[in-house]
């Protein structure tokens, strides 16, 4: 089993260790460009200290990770970030080391957790407005409650995602005198 383990490894490219003159000569700067533009995280670098200390040799991690940072703010756009947002996918990679992106990210899943919200809300007024035709006296007052409670979380969820004249669906209930 162990064998079919480091052959994966081997095959997969994960078991490169660095060689003395590696650890030496490497331009630390280029090699995170180049580990940042092929998918590796950040965690990455204790890679190469664990190899290099072999060598007594210490990577120049200060030129490797701007080289990194540089690359990953290249191909980490706010775009990307939106993007992955508005397709509701979850983010693991290594672009989350990226603060502008990661912000991004973090703002834009609140947003749309925001329009679930929104939505959901919506549904129940329909919902409710529905249920009126039907209920009776105590039932009919239950629903107006609920129905003006749901209007004021809409009328706040509409301005915190600056929707333009978030009107609430039942006028009456806020008829300027």
């Amino acid at each position: 089993m162990k064998y079919l383990i480091c052959a994966s490894l081997i095959l997969a490219g994960c078991s490169s260790s660095m060689t003395e003159q590696q650890c030496t000569d490497t331009n630390w700067h280029t090699r995170g460009i180049t580990d940042a533009w092929s998918g590796k995280y950040l965690s990455y670098a204790d890679e190469y200290a664990a190899q290099c200390a072999e060598y007594d040799s210490q990577p120049d991690f200060k030129q490797w990770r701007k080289g990194y940072l540089s690359a990953l703010h290249q191909q980490c756009t706010q775009e990307k970030a939106v993007e992955l947002v508005a397709n509701q996918k979850t983010y693991t990679g290594p672009c989350l080391a990226d603060a502008e992106f990661n912000k991004t990210l973090n703002m834009g899943a609140a947003e749309a957790k925001q329009k679930l919200e929104l939505q959901r809300i919506e549904t129940r007024l329909k919902e409710i407005q529905v249920l009126k035709g039907t209920a009776k006296n105590k039932k009919q007052q239950d629903l107006d409650w609920e129905e003006y409670q749901l209007q004021q979380e809409l009328l706040d969820i509409k301005g915190t995602l600056q929707i333009a004249d978030p009107e609430p669906l039942n006028k009456f209930l806020f008829k300027k005198k």
